[in-house]
């Protein structure tokens, strides 16, 4: 039997990391994933490919568009098929890279399903023939993941009842979807097939889409949607579903409607496939694993990170989650804080938060003052055709950031602006005096925090 130092299962964003740079510290390091599912859920069913889909229905908006730049398109389609065709081979390329620096760390790779077992000997069946290989650890990681979770109230059948890895490779787009859950899934895929066509309907059970964002902002969102193409019903429940000659059918609200497909986006759930009939049993509390400040599950030396413990899911979070753990194993006195992990919706426009919003600073009775700064007076935008949205910022009296909510054009690159100004503490009187380049998206942020703090020019 192999032994290592460290033992991972999983390859995606919190896995190969934490593979690499143990690797390069001089550990014995083994990662079990197969091989067309390193990346994990974000490279291979979830942000890579739904980016991919939104940029493409971008470009054909833009194309549809084209008039309003004082150019002409005519006869304006779309290939669905070599849009697929692209998205699957930017994934291969990204999945190939990941394989190749984790060899070039000097990383072991095994190429199956892992099982952990005590003593963290780790069962690996291989993919074709179902050969058994083990290997043994000092250290385990969990980097599991999540996969789409799809309760037993919704049909199973996959055909019509989607989960986002099914709306992600369909071959077709359908006549009309429904979407159940406005959530990040639910409102960017939701997006993609609205811009080819498709009648779209999202049902959210809760006041306002996109839980975690602020409400203002929510409510305000709900009219750009519907312009491009999205009908949304918040506070709303879908309270039957069955399939009706090839179709669903569906009862909304206490009305009948019928839909070609429905994709079932209410959130995602841990990936417990590692302890199926294992004599391992990890505690668990509220579907995730426990653990403790140093990820440490209720096995010893058995840790977990990413979606399968306390935190957001997100990709960015794993591969922090990765980062600290590491830091931690070669002798940092350094603990997770996910205080500040910025949350992004890839529409478009495009959505982004991080820190605290009103409702949250009114409920801790934090004091708070508020900046705003439109992108309809922003150079950049207007040029690019981008002039709806906002950025509003939040802070404190004496100028330190509480929090930031961007809806417009780039706010996923923009938001790390307000993260950065929050995790050093920087104050708004020094933020303003770092020099911003004109003309750019990136002024209007600026702007906003100048506003906040009342030395705002353009206020």
């Amino acid at each position: 039997m192999q032994n290592f130092d460290l033992v991972i299962l999983g390859g995606g964003p919190g896995g190969y990391p934490l593979a690499a740079r143990m690797a390069r510290k001089g550990w014995l390091v083994a990662i079990v994933d197969y091989t067309q599912e390193f990346g994990g859920t974000c490279l291979n069913w979830g942000c890579i490919p739904t980016k991919a889909l939104l940029a493409s229905s971008r470009s054909y908006h833009l194309l549809k568009n084209a008039a309003d730049f004082g150019l002409s398109c005519s006869e304006t389609s779309f290939d669905w098929q070599k849009i697929q065709e692209r998205k699957n081979k930017i994934t291969v390329q990204l999945r190939q890279g990941i394989v190749k620096m984790l060899e070039k760390s000097g990383v072991k790779i095994f190429n199956g399903y892992g099982q952990l077992c005590k003593d963290r000997v780790i069962k690996i069946t291989g993919p074709e023939d179902n050969s058994v290989t083990e290997i043994q650890a000092k250290k385990v990681c969990l980097a599991v993941g999540s996969i789409p979770a799809a309760p037993t109230v919704f049909p199973a059948d996959r055909s019509i009842f989607w989960t986002s890895n099914e709306a992600l490779n369909t071959d077709k787009v359908p006549e009309s979807l429904l979407v159940v859950g406005g959530g990040v899934i639910g409102i960017e895929l939701g997006q993609v097939f609205a811009e080819f066509g498709c009648k779209v309907c999202v049902v959210e059970m809760m006041p306002q889409i996109l839980p975690g964002l602020d409400n203002a902002t929510a409510k305000r969102l709900l009219p750009v949607f519907k312009k491009a193409g999205l009908e949304i019903l918040v506070g709303k429940k879908v309270e039957a579903l069955a399939e009706k000659d090839g179709r669903a059918k569906a009862s909304i609200d206490g009305v009948e409607r019928e839909f070609d497909k429905v994709l079932i986006a209410v959130g995602r759930r841990v990936n417990y496939r590692f302890m199926e009939n294992s004599d391992v049993q990890i505690v668990t509390e509220k579907g995730l694993i426990s653990i403790n400040e140093r990820f440490m599950t209720s096995e010893p030396e058995v840790y977990a990170i990413g979606d399968a413990v306390k935190g957001p899911m997100l990709a960015h979070k794993a591969s922090y989650d990765a980062m600290i753990l590491a830091s931690q194993w070669l002798g940092e006195n350094v603990a997770a804080d996910y205080s500040l992990v910025p949350s992004c919706v890839y529409t478009h426009p495009e959505i982004a938060w991080v820190g605290l919003n009103e409702e949250q600073l009114k409920e801790q009775q934090i004091e708070y003052k508020t900046g705003r700064s439109m992108f309809s007076a922003n150079g950049k935008a207007l040029t690019a055709g981008e002039g709806d949205g906002q950025i509003k910022t939040l802070l404190t009296p004496d100028g330190k950031l509480l929090g930031a909510i961007i809806w417009g054009p780039e706010a996923s690159n923009i938001i790390n602006e307000a993260t950065m100004m929050s995790q050093f503490g920087i104050n708004s009187h020094d933020f303003s005096r770092m020099i911003h380049p004109h003309p750019t998206l990136s002024e209007a942020f600026m702007e906003s925090v100048e506003n906040a703090s009342g030395e705002g020019v353009h206020g």
